[in-house]
Protein backbone atom coordinates (compact mmCIF):
# COMPACT_ATOMS: atom_id res chain seq x y z
CA UNK A 1 0.00 0.00 0.00
CA UNK A 2 1.45 3.26 -0.85
CA UNK A 3 1.83 5.97 1.39
CA UNK A 4 -0.92 9.01 0.40
CA UNK A 5 1.89 11.53 1.84
CA UNK A 6 4.55 10.98 -0.80
CA UNK A 7 4.47 13.57 -3.63
CA UNK A 8 5.17 11.99 -6.53
CA UNK A 9 3.35 10.78 -8.97
CA UNK A 10 6.42 8.92 -10.89
CA UNK A 11 8.70 6.36 -9.82
CA UNK A 12 11.87 4.67 -10.42
CA UNK A 13 11.49 0.85 -11.69
CA UNK A 14 11.90 -1.63 -8.99
CA UNK A 15 15.34 -3.28 -10.00
CA UNK A 16 17.12 -5.64 -7.30
CA UNK A 17 21.12 -5.16 -7.67
CA UNK A 18 22.05 -7.43 -5.37
CA UNK A 19 20.44 -10.22 -3.13
CA UNK A 20 19.45 -8.16 -0.26
CA UNK A 21 20.03 -5.20 -2.01
CA UNK A 22 17.63 -2.42 -0.94
CA UNK A 23 14.63 -1.63 -3.50
CA UNK A 24 13.57 1.95 -4.57
CA UNK A 25 10.04 1.63 -4.20
CA UNK A 26 8.92 5.56 -4.31
CA UNK A 27 10.91 8.70 -5.14
CA UNK A 28 10.30 11.96 -6.48
CA UNK A 29 10.73 12.02 -10.60
CA UNK A 30 12.29 15.31 -10.46
CA UNK A 31 14.14 15.72 -7.25
CA UNK A 32 15.70 19.26 -7.41
CA UNK A 33 18.25 19.87 -4.26
CA UNK A 34 18.37 21.42 -1.70
CA UNK A 35 14.64 22.10 -0.77
CA UNK A 36 14.19 23.01 2.38
CA UNK A 37 10.54 23.11 3.70
CA UNK A 38 9.23 20.63 1.09
CA UNK A 39 8.34 17.28 1.63
CA UNK A 40 10.00 14.48 -0.85
CA UNK A 41 10.05 11.18 0.94
CA UNK A 42 12.44 8.34 -0.44
CA UNK A 43 11.40 4.83 -0.15
CA UNK A 44 12.90 1.62 -0.33
CA UNK A 45 12.94 -2.01 0.88
CA UNK A 46 14.58 -4.94 1.55
CA UNK A 47 14.67 -8.67 1.89
CA UNK A 48 16.26 -8.86 5.02
CA UNK A 49 16.71 -6.13 7.65
CA UNK A 50 19.91 -4.84 7.56
CA UNK A 51 23.27 -3.93 9.99
CA UNK A 52 22.66 -0.38 8.72
CA UNK A 53 21.23 1.59 5.80
CA UNK A 54 22.32 4.61 4.54
CA UNK A 55 22.11 7.25 1.34
CA UNK A 56 25.16 8.46 0.20
CA UNK A 57 27.07 9.87 -3.42
CA UNK A 58 29.40 6.26 -3.42
CA UNK A 59 30.13 3.51 -0.90
CA UNK A 60 33.14 5.01 -0.05
CA UNK A 61 31.69 8.90 0.91
CA UNK A 62 31.84 9.59 4.51
CA UNK A 63 29.07 11.84 4.27
CA UNK A 64 25.88 9.94 4.87
CA UNK A 65 22.53 9.91 6.11
CA UNK A 66 20.73 7.05 7.61
CA UNK A 67 17.47 5.70 6.61
CA UNK A 68 14.71 5.64 9.41
CA UNK A 69 12.37 2.08 9.56
CA UNK A 70 9.01 2.57 8.34
CA UNK A 71 7.62 -0.83 8.59
CA UNK A 72 8.69 -3.86 8.22
CA UNK A 73 11.83 -4.19 5.90
CA UNK A 74 10.85 -0.73 4.69
CA UNK A 75 12.72 2.78 5.39
CA UNK A 76 12.50 5.94 4.43
CA UNK A 77 14.13 9.30 4.01
CA UNK A 78 12.90 13.21 3.37
CA UNK A 79 15.51 13.77 0.32
CA UNK A 80 14.63 17.50 1.27
CA UNK A 81 16.53 16.94 4.62
CA UNK A 82 19.44 19.51 5.04
CA UNK A 83 21.32 16.69 5.94
CA UNK A 84 20.72 15.68 2.37
CA UNK A 85 21.52 18.42 0.68
CA UNK A 86 24.99 18.60 2.63
CA UNK A 87 25.65 15.64 0.57
CA UNK A 88 25.67 17.28 -2.88
CA UNK A 89 29.01 17.79 -4.03
CA UNK A 90 30.35 21.69 -4.56
CA UNK A 91 30.26 22.51 -8.21
CA UNK A 92 28.34 20.27 -9.21
CA UNK A 93 24.14 20.92 -10.57
CA UNK A 94 23.71 16.93 -11.33
CA UNK A 95 24.43 13.45 -10.06
CA UNK A 96 23.09 10.57 -8.59
CA UNK A 97 22.87 9.57 -5.04
CA UNK A 98 22.52 5.89 -3.53
CA UNK A 99 21.51 3.78 -1.07
CA UNK A 100 23.40 1.04 0.77
CA UNK A 101 22.53 -1.19 3.03
CA UNK A 102 25.44 -3.41 5.14
CA UNK A 103 24.80 -7.13 5.85
CA UNK A 104 27.18 -7.85 8.04
CA UNK A 105 30.80 -7.49 6.04
CA UNK A 106 28.30 -7.10 2.83
CA UNK A 107 27.40 -3.64 1.20
CA UNK A 108 25.31 -4.11 -1.38
CA UNK A 109 23.21 -0.77 -3.29
CA UNK A 110 19.87 0.47 -4.80
CA UNK A 111 19.58 1.94 -7.88
CA UNK A 112 21.10 5.10 -8.68
CA UNK A 113 18.75 8.52 -7.92
CA UNK A 114 19.37 11.29 -10.58
CA UNK A 115 19.44 14.86 -8.89
CA UNK A 116 19.88 18.48 -9.94
CA UNK A 117 20.69 21.56 -7.99
CA UNK A 118 18.17 23.78 -7.74
CA UNK A 119 17.65 27.31 -9.04
CA UNK A 120 18.76 29.82 -5.76
CA UNK A 121 16.01 31.53 -4.49
CA UNK A 122 16.54 34.39 -2.01
CA UNK A 123 19.84 34.56 0.18
CA UNK A 124 21.53 31.40 1.56
CA UNK A 125 23.36 30.69 5.14
CA UNK A 126 26.49 31.13 5.19
CA UNK A 127 28.58 28.14 6.29
CA UNK A 128 32.06 27.12 5.64
CA UNK A 129 32.74 22.83 4.76
CA UNK A 130 35.85 21.29 5.51
CA UNK A 131 36.28 17.91 3.86
CA UNK A 132 39.22 15.92 4.79
CA UNK A 133 40.51 13.11 3.92
CA UNK A 134 39.12 9.66 5.72
CA UNK A 135 36.51 12.18 7.88
CA UNK A 136 33.10 13.41 7.43
CA UNK A 137 32.84 16.71 6.60
CA UNK A 138 32.33 19.32 8.84
CA UNK A 139 30.08 21.99 8.57
CA UNK A 140 30.87 25.36 10.23
CA UNK A 141 28.79 28.94 10.92
CA UNK A 142 30.46 32.26 11.06
CA UNK A 143 32.95 33.30 13.83
CA UNK A 144 33.79 29.04 14.53
CA UNK A 145 37.19 28.72 16.01
CA UNK A 146 38.25 24.59 14.75
CA UNK A 147 41.58 22.74 14.91
CA UNK A 148 42.24 21.27 11.83
CA UNK A 149 45.14 19.18 10.19
CA UNK A 150 46.47 19.99 7.11
CA UNK A 151 48.08 16.96 5.62
CA UNK A 152 44.67 15.74 5.97
CA UNK A 153 42.54 18.92 4.21
CA UNK A 154 41.12 17.97 0.91
CA UNK A 155 39.05 21.04 0.34
CA UNK A 156 37.09 24.15 2.02
CA UNK A 157 33.80 25.34 0.77
CA UNK A 158 31.73 28.51 1.42
CA UNK A 159 28.55 28.41 0.74
CA UNK A 160 26.21 31.17 0.91
CA UNK A 161 28.05 33.60 -0.42
CA UNK A 162 27.29 33.40 -4.14
CA UNK A 163 26.53 37.09 -4.97
CA UNK A 164 28.28 39.39 -7.28
CA UNK A 165 29.48 41.78 -4.61
CA UNK A 166 30.86 39.14 -2.29
CA UNK A 167 34.94 38.23 -1.59
CA UNK A 168 36.22 35.96 0.37
CA UNK A 169 40.28 35.52 1.29
CA UNK A 170 42.02 33.33 3.67
CA UNK A 171 45.19 34.96 5.61
CA UNK A 172 47.69 33.37 6.57
CA UNK A 173 50.23 34.78 8.18
CA UNK A 174 51.09 38.42 6.48
CA UNK A 175 49.85 36.82 2.90
CA UNK A 176 46.39 36.67 1.83
CA UNK A 177 45.44 33.54 -0.50
CA UNK A 178 42.44 34.36 -2.55
CA UNK A 179 39.78 31.78 -3.18
CA UNK A 180 38.02 30.44 -6.53
CA UNK A 181 34.51 31.70 -6.81
CA UNK A 182 31.95 29.17 -8.27
CA UNK A 183 29.61 31.72 -9.27
CA UNK A 184 26.99 28.58 -10.44
CA UNK A 185 26.57 27.17 -7.09
CA UNK A 186 26.98 30.32 -5.25
CA UNK A 187 29.98 28.70 -3.24
CA UNK A 188 34.36 29.71 -3.12
CA UNK A 189 36.67 27.28 -2.58
CA UNK A 190 40.09 26.74 -1.48
CA UNK A 191 41.84 23.20 -2.00
CA UNK A 192 45.40 23.39 -0.21
CA UNK A 193 48.20 22.88 -2.81
CA UNK A 194 51.57 20.84 -1.38
CA UNK A 195 53.55 24.13 -0.76
CA UNK A 196 50.54 25.67 1.01
CA UNK A 197 50.01 22.33 3.73
CA UNK A 198 53.94 23.02 4.04
CA UNK A 199 52.79 26.93 5.08
CA UNK A 200 50.08 25.78 7.28
CA UNK A 201 52.02 23.31 9.05
CA UNK A 202 54.65 26.15 9.55
CA UNK A 203 52.27 28.87 10.79
CA UNK A 204 50.14 28.85 13.64
CA UNK A 205 46.67 29.18 11.63
CA UNK A 206 44.62 30.86 9.49
CA UNK A 207 41.61 33.27 8.86
CA UNK A 208 38.87 32.79 6.36
CA UNK A 209 37.10 36.16 6.00
CA UNK A 210 33.91 36.32 3.54
CA UNK A 211 32.77 39.77 2.60
CA UNK A 212 29.11 40.15 1.39
CA UNK A 213 28.16 43.46 1.09
CA UNK A 214 28.67 45.74 4.47
CA UNK A 215 29.02 42.32 6.24
CA UNK A 216 32.29 40.80 7.00
CA UNK A 217 32.36 37.03 8.82
CA UNK A 218 34.97 35.15 9.45
CA UNK A 219 35.91 31.57 10.25
CA UNK A 220 39.12 30.82 12.18
CA UNK A 221 41.41 27.83 11.49
CA UNK A 222 44.06 26.43 14.36
CA UNK A 223 46.65 24.02 12.27
CA UNK A 224 48.04 20.79 13.62
CA UNK A 225 51.75 21.01 13.31
CA UNK A 226 53.29 18.23 11.40
CA UNK A 227 56.25 18.00 13.85
CA UNK A 228 57.08 19.39 17.91
CA UNK A 229 59.32 22.77 17.71
CA UNK A 230 62.26 21.43 19.99
CA UNK A 231 65.03 23.78 19.00
CA UNK A 232 67.42 22.01 22.08
CA UNK A 233 66.24 18.37 20.58
CA UNK A 234 64.53 17.99 23.93
CA UNK A 235 62.09 19.78 26.56
CA UNK A 236 61.50 19.38 30.31
CA UNK A 237 58.51 20.68 31.83
CA UNK A 238 56.62 20.69 35.24
CA UNK A 239 53.41 20.43 36.19
CA UNK A 240 51.09 20.31 39.66
CA UNK A 241 49.07 17.42 39.98
CA UNK A 242 45.87 17.10 39.09
CA UNK A 243 46.32 19.68 36.23
CA UNK A 244 47.17 20.05 32.10
CA UNK A 245 49.59 21.14 30.84
CA UNK A 246 50.79 21.87 26.55
CA UNK A 247 53.29 19.39 25.20
CA UNK A 248 56.83 22.28 24.59
CA UNK A 249 56.78 22.86 20.87
CA UNK A 250 53.05 21.38 20.04
CA UNK A 251 51.82 24.50 19.96
CA UNK A 252 48.92 24.04 22.25
CA UNK A 253 47.71 20.42 20.07
CA UNK A 254 49.15 18.39 22.53
CA UNK A 255 48.54 18.35 26.39
CA UNK A 256 49.13 15.98 29.38
CA UNK A 257 46.24 15.17 31.91
CA UNK A 258 47.36 13.84 35.06
CA UNK A 259 45.84 12.79 38.98
CA UNK A 260 46.91 13.02 42.27
CA UNK A 261 50.66 11.71 42.49
CA UNK A 262 50.26 8.93 45.07
CA UNK A 263 52.90 6.16 46.35
CA UNK A 264 55.28 7.02 43.59
CA UNK A 265 52.61 6.56 40.83
CA UNK A 266 50.59 9.24 38.65
CA UNK A 267 47.55 8.47 36.58
CA UNK A 268 48.64 9.95 33.02
CA UNK A 269 46.80 10.42 29.88
CA UNK A 270 48.62 12.47 26.64
CA UNK A 271 45.58 14.09 24.15
CA UNK A 272 44.76 16.24 21.25
CA UNK A 273 43.16 19.68 21.88
CA UNK A 274 39.76 18.36 20.23
CA UNK A 275 40.45 15.64 23.01
CA UNK A 276 41.24 12.69 21.25
CA UNK A 277 43.30 10.23 22.76
CA UNK A 278 46.90 9.99 21.70
CA UNK A 279 48.24 7.94 24.72
CA UNK A 280 45.50 6.35 26.89
CA UNK A 281 44.98 6.74 30.44
CA UNK A 282 47.72 4.40 32.53
CA UNK A 283 49.40 4.65 35.47
CA UNK A 284 52.86 5.83 34.95
CA UNK A 285 56.23 5.67 37.69
CA UNK A 286 59.35 7.61 37.86
CA UNK A 287 61.33 6.30 34.87
CA UNK A 288 58.65 5.55 32.94
CA UNK A 289 58.15 6.55 29.57
CA UNK A 290 55.68 6.57 26.27
CA UNK A 291 55.99 6.82 23.12
CA UNK A 292 53.33 8.28 20.61
CA UNK A 293 53.51 10.46 16.89
CA UNK A 294 53.25 13.85 15.38
CA UNK A 295 52.80 13.67 11.92
CA UNK A 296 55.25 11.44 10.45
CA UNK A 297 57.43 11.74 13.23
CA UNK A 298 58.09 9.64 16.45
CA UNK A 299 58.56 11.02 20.04
CA UNK A 300 58.84 9.90 23.62
CA UNK A 301 57.55 11.30 27.11
CA UNK A 302 59.40 10.47 29.91
CA UNK A 303 58.68 10.88 33.61
CA UNK A 304 62.00 12.23 35.12
CA UNK A 305 60.59 12.70 38.66
CA UNK A 306 57.21 12.25 40.72
CA UNK A 307 57.37 14.91 43.71
CA UNK A 308 55.65 14.13 46.98
CA UNK A 309 55.95 16.72 49.29
CA UNK A 310 54.76 17.53 53.51
CA UNK A 311 54.61 21.41 52.58
CA UNK A 312 53.53 22.58 48.94
CA UNK A 313 52.29 20.83 45.92
CA UNK A 314 53.12 18.04 44.75
CA UNK A 315 54.11 17.79 41.13
CA UNK A 316 55.72 16.24 38.22
CA UNK A 317 58.55 16.81 35.88
CA UNK A 318 58.34 15.51 32.31
CA UNK A 319 61.14 15.67 29.44
CA UNK A 320 60.07 14.76 25.87
CA UNK A 321 62.66 14.52 22.80
CA UNK A 322 62.79 12.58 19.42
CA UNK A 323 62.53 9.20 19.54
CA UNK A 324 65.38 8.73 17.73
CA UNK A 325 67.57 10.00 20.36
CA UNK A 326 65.85 8.85 23.55
CA UNK A 327 67.52 6.00 25.25
CA UNK A 328 65.18 4.14 28.03
CA UNK A 329 66.56 4.92 31.75
CA UNK A 330 68.38 1.49 32.73
CA UNK A 331 67.54 1.48 36.37
CA UNK A 332 63.23 2.32 34.67
CA UNK A 333 63.96 -0.90 32.83
CA UNK A 334 65.33 -3.42 35.72
CA UNK A 335 62.51 -2.29 37.78
CA UNK A 336 59.98 -2.75 34.99
CA UNK A 337 61.82 -6.37 34.09
CA UNK A 338 61.22 -7.02 37.79
CA UNK A 339 57.41 -5.75 37.53
CA UNK A 340 56.64 -7.90 35.07
CA UNK A 341 58.63 -11.29 36.40
CA UNK A 342 56.67 -14.40 37.09
CA UNK A 343 59.54 -15.14 39.58
CA UNK A 344 59.46 -15.09 43.09
CA UNK A 345 61.78 -12.38 45.00
CA UNK A 346 63.10 -13.60 48.33
CA UNK A 347 64.06 -10.75 50.84
CA UNK A 348 64.76 -11.47 54.53
CA UNK A 349 63.56 -14.68 53.85
CA UNK A 350 59.76 -13.40 52.86
CA UNK A 351 58.46 -14.30 49.39
CA UNK A 352 57.12 -11.58 47.21
CA UNK A 353 55.67 -11.11 43.68
CA UNK A 354 57.42 -9.35 41.24
CA UNK A 355 54.94 -6.15 41.73
CA UNK A 356 55.85 -6.10 45.26
CA UNK A 357 59.18 -6.59 44.60
CA UNK A 358 59.09 -3.36 42.38
CA UNK A 359 57.29 -1.44 44.25
CA UNK A 360 59.74 -2.27 47.29
CA UNK A 361 62.75 -1.08 45.19
CA UNK A 362 61.48 2.08 43.93
CA UNK A 363 60.68 2.74 47.41
CA UNK A 364 64.15 2.29 48.60
CA UNK A 365 65.82 4.20 45.46
CA UNK A 366 63.35 7.09 46.58
CA UNK A 367 64.85 7.19 50.06
CA UNK A 368 68.53 6.96 48.83
CA UNK A 369 70.63 9.35 50.10
CA UNK A 370 73.20 11.35 48.35
CA UNK A 371 73.95 11.32 44.35
CA UNK A 372 71.71 9.50 42.35
CA UNK A 373 73.22 6.02 41.82
CA UNK A 374 74.21 4.65 38.96
CA UNK A 375 72.87 1.47 37.61
CA UNK A 376 75.88 -0.36 38.54
CA UNK A 377 75.43 1.23 42.04
CA UNK A 378 72.15 0.10 41.90
CA UNK A 379 72.61 -3.20 40.96
CA UNK A 380 75.04 -3.76 43.45
CA UNK A 381 73.92 -2.22 46.20
CA UNK A 382 70.67 -1.22 46.44
CA UNK A 383 68.60 -3.71 44.96
CA UNK A 384 70.19 -6.84 45.60
CA UNK A 385 71.43 -6.41 49.51
CA UNK A 386 68.99 -5.71 52.82
CA UNK A 387 70.23 -2.32 54.50
CA UNK A 388 69.46 -3.83 57.61
CA UNK A 389 71.82 -6.88 57.83
CA UNK A 390 73.19 -7.08 54.38
CA UNK A 391 71.23 -10.16 53.81
CA UNK A 392 71.70 -10.87 49.72
CA UNK A 393 68.07 -11.34 48.03
CA UNK A 394 67.74 -13.53 46.03
CA UNK A 395 65.20 -15.24 43.16
CA UNK A 396 63.19 -17.79 42.49
CA UNK A 397 62.84 -19.04 39.00
CA UNK A 398 59.71 -20.64 37.91
CA UNK A 399 61.83 -23.77 37.23
CA UNK A 400 62.76 -23.73 40.78
CA UNK A 401 66.18 -22.83 40.68
CA UNK A 402 67.45 -20.18 43.19
CA UNK A 403 70.22 -17.86 42.38
CA UNK A 404 71.34 -14.52 43.94
CA UNK A 405 69.08 -11.16 42.69
CA UNK A 406 72.51 -9.34 41.69
CA UNK A 407 72.92 -12.40 39.20
CA UNK A 408 69.19 -12.25 38.14
CA UNK A 409 69.92 -8.16 37.73
CA UNK A 410 72.53 -8.53 35.81
CA UNK A 411 71.05 -11.10 33.33
CA UNK A 412 68.11 -8.65 32.59
CA UNK A 413 70.96 -5.87 32.12
CA UNK A 414 72.32 -7.67 29.45
CA UNK A 415 69.08 -8.49 27.81
CA UNK A 416 68.30 -4.72 27.76
CA UNK A 417 70.86 -3.82 26.86
CA UNK A 418 71.26 -6.30 23.90
CA UNK A 419 67.89 -5.16 22.82
CA UNK A 420 68.25 -1.41 22.82
CA UNK A 421 71.93 -2.19 20.61
CA UNK A 422 69.68 -3.64 18.08
CA UNK A 423 68.53 -1.52 15.03
CA UNK A 424 65.88 0.10 15.03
Amino acid sequence: MRHPHLLSAWFLPALLVAQDAPRVVAVPARVELPAPGANLLLEVETTTVPDAIWLAVDRAAQDRVALVAAGERRFQLNLAAPAVADLLPAGRDHGELVVFARHGEAVVASTPIGWQRAAAGGPARLRCIVRERGAPARRLEPGASVWLDPARLEQLELEGAGQRQSTAVARLAEVDLPLARQAATGTWTLAPTAALRERMHDGDGFTVEVRVGATTEAFTFRCVPAALDLPDGAATFSMLQRARAFVPGSREWLEVRIDDITAGSVQFALVTATGTPVVPAQALRERDHVAFALGDQQYVLAVQRLVNVLVGDDHAEFVVQPAAAFRPDRIGELLRAVETSDAVFVREGKDYAGEAAAQFLRAKLAAHRGPAPTVDEFVDRVASVSSRNGEPYQVRRADGTVLPMRDWLRAELQRIDAAAAKPR
